[in-house]
Order: C-alpha cells, then sequence, then structure tokens
C-alpha cells in the first residue's frame, strides 16, 4: 500500500516536471508536509513558525540526522528563491551546495525531476512507520 502512496505522489509531480519553478514548489510541498507530521508526532503541541525550525528541532531531536538536514535545508532554500523571485531559472549552479553530499551525477537540472522523487522518497522510507500511519488510510 505505501507503495502505491509513493506511485501517486510521483504522478503529481510529474504533472509540473517539465517546468522547473512548479516542480520545485510541488516537490517541496511533499517534503514540508512530511516534517510537519514528523514534529506533530515526534514533539506533540510544539507550535514552530517556518519550515527552517522544524528541520532544526528535528535535527535536534535526532528524528534527522545531519545528511538529511542539510539536504532538506537546501531544498528549502531552493523553494524560497523559486517562489519569490519574479524570474526563476533552476541552474546547475543551484546544485553546488550539494557537492561531496550527494553523488555528483544525480545532480543537475536535466536531472531534477528523478532527484526531487528521491528526496521525498527517502524522508518517507526513514519515517515509513510514522508517516503511513498518518497518510495511507487518507490517501490509499
Amino acid at each position: 500500500m505505501e507503495f502505491d502512496y509513493m506511485l501517486k505522489v510521483a504522478e503529481e509531480i510529474g504533472i509540473v516536471k517539465d517546468n522547473p519553478r512548479l516542480l520545485v514548489i510541488v516537490s517541496h510541498s511533499f517534503v514540508e508536509m512530511m516534517v510537519k507530521t514528523l514534529l506533530d508526532h515526534h514533539i506533540p503541541g510544539m507550535q514552530l513558525k517556518n519550515h527552517n525550525q522544524r528541520l532544526e528541532k528535528l535535527k535536534k531531536e535526532s528524528v534527522i540526522d545531519d545528511f538529511q538536514f542539510k539536504l532538506y535545508n537546501w531544498f528549502r532554500e531552493l523553494r524560497n528563491d523559486a517562489v519569490h523571485n519574479p524570474i526563476f531559472r533552476l541552474k546547475e549552479s543551484d546544485f553546488e551546495k550539494l557537492y561531496g553530499l550527494v553523488k555528483k551525477e544525480q545532480l543537475g537540472v536535466n536531472n531534477f525531476h528523478s532527484f526531487s522523487i528521491k528526496l521525498i522518497s527517502e524522508l518517507w522510507n526513514k519515517n515509513l512507520e510514522v508517516l503511513g500511519a498518518a497518510y495511507l488510510g487518507k490517501h490509499c
């Protein structure tokens, strides 16, 4: 059943795969939704203003590790660029912060569609028990 959910997520992302701005925004929305769910599960009642604060709290509480924090914080910054810049173009240089963290052949403008699915899948798979309980009954 969890495979069906991730297929549905990939289908949603596929709708916008040819528009980098929308691909960043839609992909990031799934990450942000899962991060909020993880925070609600691990630290009930914690109300934080923004996604950055949630990431920092989850890292501090060892819900996500340093690798995940760096990856999802990079994605948060990219999403902010996509949302707040009137002219947004995804560029090869946008991936430089991930060099050494992620295999270079997985990065780049031409690989971003598959990379965004990997970002989401990585978070989902590492937290399947919590996220599956929260989403599978509602969406599958």
